[in-house]
């Protein structure tokens, strides 16, 4: 088997650090190459957002020079009004006179002319200021119509150098960064522990089941999943268990019945060699018992081989319309002989003619098995009851009732359980043991339900429903209701 070396640890790691690395990452990303772009733009709508409020409030009576020089000053900014033919209207310069609008009548028509040029009325610029060698912003707005201007609004404000304080920003983000990677590191090895300890318990137990262990329990606390988990592979360890406990029974119990035969065939085969090969009855004798423990070698065999193809689906259903009570009855004239030579009585009760739809050949097999099932394990007084009733007016029930020592409640469950068999009874007459298998793999194959009701020490009743109609009325329907009935439609 290949094996798999990626761990719960280790991937827990290995998305922290790329948790880390990617905020890293993104922070740089942030401060070193947008920050400035940022910046700009932010400052460009800041001071078009003040000639936008000057715009508005210049015709107010209430916009008066000290509202433009606080303005001005809390926007770190020179403000330069002028009218329409150039002359200066209001005038602050935050700059101590190195403001790039004043004093630069020249330049200013420049400017004046490509804001009237622009669609929206307005140009903004970026100049290099020469006295300080530093970047200034120049923004110009229209007062009026931009095809017959009433003034000119003109902004100056300096851009930070960024450099400096991006490269202390860098230095910072590598600083925590840093830290980020080593606590993301140790977060994720303690993380990875706690999840990883439930899992590990759980595969301890798991290889400890692999090797045979059923008894092997699974702990996952610490985790909802892992609970769930552990209580999923406690119930399958719990019926692997079960299933390889019946199944030892079945390879004990078929063995028994392969060896019993086997030994009687061979015996009877030595006595026909050495001792009855003169003598005409014993030797029919012999070879006649020969001849029925071969019927119960060949019985067994196709039994098992029924069993496999009803399980594995390849048992087709060949359906007809057919009397079920006549075949009832059919089935049980077969049962005389084993009356008259055995003492058995057989009880046949039937309320009414019921027609239904199925597989005759397999119901009769249900028959067939439910009876001889009811013959091994009836009590002393050797009786068996078979019952037809209505359940409702479209679905029969046949009973099948023997008077033996019943099961108990703990092991109904397990009574139609292909590896499950009851305690022998004394007289075991018929049947090969897997009977009651094949009949709930028939009747799952025809979807009618089925089950079993019982009481210890008075006996048990197996039955089983399937669709119609009625044909012909005998007497009024029975009542079906039984409390101690346990149903088996699995």
């Amino acid at each position: 088997m290949k094996k798999r070396f990626k761990s719960i640890r280790l991937t827990v790691w290995l998305y922290f650090s790329i948790f880390v690395v990617s905020i890293f990452v993104l922070l740089w990303f942030t401060f070193s190459v947008s920050l400035e772009a940022n910046y700009k733009r932010l400052k460009t709508s800041n001071i078009s957002d003040i000639a936008n409020y000057i715009l508005v409030g210049w015709s107010s009576d209430a916009f008066t020079d000290a509202t433009l020089d606080k303005l001005a000053y809390d926007n770190d900014m020179c403000i330069l009004i002028q009218d329409a033919y150039g002359n200066r209207v209001y005038s602050y310069d935050a700059m101590a006179n190195n403001c790039l609008i004043h004093g630069f009548g020249a330049e200013l028509y420049k400017y004046r002319a490509l804001a009237a040029e622009s669609t929206a009325g307005m140009f903004y610029t970026e100049i290099k200021n020469p006295r300080f060698n530093n970047n200034t912003l120049l923004f110009v707005m229209i007062l009026g119509d931009r095809s017959d201007p009433g003034g000119y609004i003109f902004l100056n404000t300096s851009l930070e150098p960024l450099e400096s304080t991006i490269g202390i920003i860098n230095r910072q983000i590598l600083w925590i960064s840093l830290l980020l990677l080593f606590l993301g590191l140790g977060i994720s090895y303690f993380l990875a522990r706690l999840i990883e300890a439930p899992l590990a318990r759980i595969t301890k137990s798991a290889q400890k089941m692999a090797q045979g262990d059923y008894t092997a329990t699974f702990d996952g606390h610490g985790y909802a999943e892992t609970e769930q988990l552990a209580d999923v592979l406690n119930y399958a360890a719990e019926e692997i268990s079960q299933v390889d406990e019946l199944r030892r029974d079945l390879i004990a119990n078929i063995s028994h019945d392969l060896r019993t035969p086997l030994t009687m065939v061979k015996a009877y085969a030595e006595m026909v060699r050495d001792l009855s090969g003169d003598n005409p009855e014993k030797r029919r004798e012999h070879i006649g018992i020969i001849i029925e423990e071969s019927d119960r070698l060949a019985a067994l065999v196709n039994d098992i081989l029924d069993l496999s193809k009803l399980e594995s689906g390849t048992s087709e259903i060949n359906k007809s319309t057919f009397s079920i009570t006549k075949k009832i009855y059919e089935i049980m004239g077969r049962y005389n002989l084993l009356s008259e030579q055995q003492g058995y009585r057989f009880f046949v009760s039937t309320s009414c003619d019921f027609e239904t739809e199925a597989d005759v050949i397999k119901i009769e097999q249900v028959l067939y098995n439910l009876i001889n099932n009811a013959v091994n394990y009836t009590g002393e007084n050797k009786t068996v009851y078979i019952t037809q009733l209505l359940a409702d007016d479209e679905t029969a029930r046949i009973e099948v009732t023997d008077t033996g020592k019943g099961i108990e409640p703990e092991l109904m469950p397990l009574i139609f359980d292909r590896y499950y068999r009851a305690e022998k009874s004394k007289r075991e007459v018929i049947g090969t043991g897997l009977g009651l298998s094949i009949v709930k793999q028939i009747l799952k194959q025809h979807n009618f339900k089925f089950g079993v009701r019982s009481e210890t020490g008075v006996g048990s009743t197996f039955w089983f429903e399937v669709k119609g109609r009625v044909t012909e009325n005998y007497d009024d329907d029975e009542d079906l209701e039984d409390p101690k009935e346990v149903q088996d439609n699995d």
